[in-house]
């Protein structure tokens, strides 16, 4: 019989669990914490710590235990094998996960594995990589056009990306100021630019602050409104607004 082993996840701040309280949940029932394998449907374990990462609160545990059947019972094994096939099937997670892995044994001393997944703050995950089309072939899309991907869902992000490395119109509003007492307005400016970048916080541009002269520059997307830019033939227009 193998002897114990684990394998940790980088430190959590949030619920942590003892061997305690994991031993008092395997024959508790099934809730939206709460999952049960037998060794046999060890596959069914990446859609559950999918949604355990896409569900529960920000770094609240879910566990999933493996080798175990619907009312409790431990079915015991070769656990080793068991958590290698595990941890293979749970490598298919996109963006990857870092769940933890413990070999434990209940009352009649049989073996099984308990997989602790927790809530994750780089949610959505998927159940294997997207995929994009690179010039006339299908590759993995990498962690930034992953992202991009979901920033696009976004309709406002999604209309700044159609112009990416293309030509806008960026506009600053007219200002109200005061000297000694007296209320001074001063109109509104536009400068060409162009789009590097946007996500969902935020969008990158590099502003023309003259014939020769460009300035990289980050705005919030909050505080950004989309318009066109009639003189521009039709280009886009994004007008600062709070700034």
């Amino acid at each position: 019989m193998s002897s114990p082993a684990s394998h940790f996840a980088p430190a959590r701040s949030g619920l942590e669990l003892t061997d305690k309280d994991i031993l008092m949940r395997l024959t508790n029932t099934e809730d939206s914490t709460v999952e049960r394998k037998t060794a046999n449907d060890y596959r069914d374990c990446l859609k559950t710590a999918v949604a355990f990462s896409n569900s529960l609160p920000v770094d609240d545990p879910g566990i999933i235990f493996v080798g175990v059947r619907d009312d409790g019972a431990v079915e015991g094994g070769n656990l080793d094998s068991l958590q290698r096939k595990v941890s293979s099937e749970l490598s298919k997670v996109y963006p990857p996960i870092y769940p933890q892995m413990k070999i434990m044994k209940d009352k009649g001393d049989k073996e099984f594995l308990a997989v602790i997944v927790r809530g994750s703050a780089e949610r959505p995950h998927f159940a294997g990589p997207s995929y994009v089309r690179d010039g006339m072939q299908t590759r993995e899309a990498s962690e930034q056009q992953f992202g991009q991907l979901i920033a696009e869902r976004d309709s406002k992000v999604r209309e700044i990306l159609k112009w990416k490395g293309r030509q806008i119109t960026l506009r600053y509003p007219a200002r109200e100021y005061s000297i000694s007492g007296t209320t001074h307005r001063r109109p509104g400016t536009a400068k060409s630019t162009h789009v590097v970048d946007c996500n969902h916080f935020f969008a990158t541009l590099q502003v023309m602050d003259s014939e020769n002269h460009s300035e990289l520059a980050a705005y919030p997307l909050s505080k950004l409104e989309v318009s066109f830019d009639p003189q521009g033939a039709g280009r886009l227009s994004l007008i600062l607004a709070g700034f």
